[in-house]
């Protein structure tokens, strides 16, 4: 939030329609120049300045407009420095997460879905409904951990062999 000790005219600041301020991968604030320190607010049909208030006259979009100091977030080049900084951290984050995505559906494909088949061979003598996939209400087989669905697939397997 920008004070109006730190504003100057001609100054270009970050600006946003809400209160808010924070990065996003596809940058959501404007460039506002400041065309008056002095308080200002809107009116029916024109800007016109007060002796109190928060708001603050700056032209976007090829026009004045009064905005309030809670919308001004950083100067501008500031903004851009942390917005590319921003941006380039996501776009590591999106290729960790892709990696990571990978790993998991990889561990699904070649041990998981191979464990959970196996571990219905084994149960389906043991159970009365052959498509019953819930152990008990609410818990489902498939969300056991794979050391579980091992552990008892060996358990039974072993004593089928006794």
């Amino acid at each position: 939030m920008a004070k109006r000790s730190q504003l100057v005219v001609g100054q270009e600041w970050a600006y946003q329609r809400g209160r808010t301020h924070e990065y996003t991968p596809w940058g959501s604030h404007k460039k506002a120049t400041i065309v008056a320190v002095e308080p200002y607010e809107t009116g029916y049909s024109k800007n016109y300045q007060t002796e109190k208030g928060n708001g603050v006259l700056v032209t976007f979009g090829g026009s004045n407009h009064v905005v309030q100091l809670s919308q001004l977030w950083k100067p501008w080049a500031e903004y851009q420095i942390g917005q590319a900084e921003y941006k380039a951290q996501h776009e590591i984050n999106q290729e960790k997460e892709k990696v990571a995505r990978a790993k998991r559906e990889k561990f699904q494909q070649e041990v998981y879905r191979p464990a959970l088949k196996e571990f219905f061979q084994a149960i389906k003598p043991y159970i009365k409904n052959p498509n019953q996939t819930y152990i008990d209400g609410s818990s489902r087989i498939q969300e056991l951990p794979v050391e579980v669905l091992q552990a008892v697939t060996k358990a039974i397997q072993e004593k089928a062999v006794a």
